[in-house]
């Protein structure tokens, strides 16, 4: 488990902890938590995970307004409330993906 440092502590270490970051470094102030220090590749693992769920966001985004211009794009004797349970369901969907 990650053992938390106060921000003193840390940099009363940092040389000897930071060389060796097999583990998260859990930095507090006041004891609340302040920040992580992460080995680089972590670090990079992560920002590539938070790139890849903007991109996934953004291509859910897309798609919902390409549903919405189909929708709106049907000749159909629907009711507007039959149109939004439909864009309600098709939301809920995009949210499970």
């Amino acid at each position: 488990m990650e053992k938390p440092l106060s921000v003193s502590e840390a940099a009363a270490v940092y040389g000897t902890v930071v060389a060796d970051l097999q583990h998260p470094i859990i930095l507090q102030q006041e004891g609340q938590p302040l920040a992580v220090i992460v080995a680089f590749d972590e670090y990079q693992h992560l920002r590539a995970l938070a790139v890849d769920e903007a991109q996934s966001q953004q291509a859910g985004w897309l798609a919902l307004e390409m549903l919405l211009k189909d929708v709106q794009g049907r000749v159909s004797d629907c009711t507007p409330e039959q149109i939004e349970a439909e864009i309600g369901m098709a939301r809920a969907a995009l949210k499970k993906a």
